[in-house]
């Protein structure tokens, strides 16, 4: 087996041997070549053809790394981890750049040797996955492709004569660009809260949040300890924190965020949050899982289905996954009723409620 060919670019020429030096203690990994700067990362990227890029996202010289990005996935689409600091300030461009077509991202290793270590495994790890992601081009040919009829298995409206109704999606690696597609999708009307989970660190989920509410029609906020769901409104789980549900004594529906470890390798989790709504009754639930790794959302999905409670589950397809890792997991439990692309992802949920979603 070949190892995946990868190219780090980043001004110092410090970073670029220690990102090296990290990738390349894994055999299966090498670094084929290093880029100082924007111009000299895209004739490089011709030249060798890299599986995967490294990024780092505040450059000098003419072109930044979202430029940068923005030209690698117009002209020559390939995997790109973005490489960013640790700082506040940075938690914004990191949100743009994987929102507009980066696979991830990694924090600078600092000095500490845990740290480094945590985030040598990290960074290998990701450049394996984005080596087998699949890659979506920002052009008109792609959402025209997009458009093509998609997988459905079933399509059961919910029972509208129940109480109330509570959305979930569940997501991770590439998870804020399809999140830009379905959010904006959903219309005003939705009778019924929206929570999601996606799997950010902390401070970045705030971001995210803020960017999707300036996209969309519904109100999107970071959700917070405590607050009454309200129909309409999307809530963003925080970073490091697990999200549950709870009902309170007017029968209303409450956010409840445990500082509790990781399910999954990962907080918030989406098992977290679903399971939590095994507790709420006389209620219906549409559950869609979209593109990421693993398997989060899956044991959820088949808690909810066997336990009797009115659900429809949506699971994104293949086609349209960065990463088919979560929506696989739920459809091989047998419990997904609706499979269907991101572009049909709002349509599907907004059926559910007898609205016409955007397409």
């Amino acid at each position: 087996m070949n190892p995946v060919r990868v190219l780090v670019v980043d001004d110092s020429a410090f970073m670029r041997q220690t990102l090296k030096a990290m990738i390349e203690e894994d055999s299966d990994l090498q670094v084929v070549a290093t880029a100082r700067d924007g111009e000299d990362a895209l004739k490089k990227i011709a030249r060798y053809h890299p599986d995967v890029v490294t990024l780092d996202i505040i450059m000098s010289g003419e072109k930044d790394g979202l430029q940068v990005l923005h030209d690698i996935m117009t002209d020559i689409p390939t995997p790109t981890i973005m490489v960013s600091g640790a700082s506040d300030e940075n938690v914004n461009y990191v949100i743009e750049a994987i929102s507009n077509g980066a696979f991830d991202f990694i924090f600078k290793p600092s000095g500490k040797a845990s740290e480094i270590e945590r985030i040598e495994l990290e960074l290998q790890t990701k450049i394996k996955e984005a080596s087998i992601s699949k890659i979506h081009r920002t052009c008109a040919d792609d959402v025209k492709k997009s458009a093509l009829k998609d997988v459905t298995l079933s399509v059961n409206n919910i029972d509208k004569t129940r109480n109330e109704s509570l959305v979930f999606i569940g997501t991770s690696t590439g998870g804020p660009r399809a999140l830009q597609t379905v959010i904006p999708g959903l219309k005003k009307g939705l009778p019924a809260p929206v929570l999601v989970v996606q799997h950010m660190p902390p401070k970045f989920t705030k971001s995210l949040a803020d960017r999707l509410c300036r996209m969309s029609e519904l109100a999107v906020t970071e959700a917070v300890e405590g607050e009454v769901l309200s129909n309409g409104h999307v809530y963003i789980a925080p970073g490091g924190l697990h999200l549950q549900v709870k009902e309170n004594e007017d029968g209303k529906l409450y956010v409840h965020l445990l500082d509790t470890p990781p399910v999954h390798g990962v907080k918030p989790s989406a098992d977290v949050t679903l399971n939590s709504l095994l507790e709420i009754r006389e209620r219906s639930f549409v559950v869609a899982i979209l593109t990421g790794m693993g398997r989060d959302g899956a044991d959820g999905i088949t808690a909810l289905k066997d336990s009797g409670a009115d659900v429809h589950v949506i699971a994104e397809s293949e086609e349209s996954c960065v990463v088919f890792g979560m929506p696989r997991a739920a459809i091989e439990t047998n419990k997904v009723d609706e499979i269907c692309r991101i572009n049909q992802v709002a349509a599907a949920i907004c059926q559910q409620f007898g609205l016409k979603g955007d397409e």
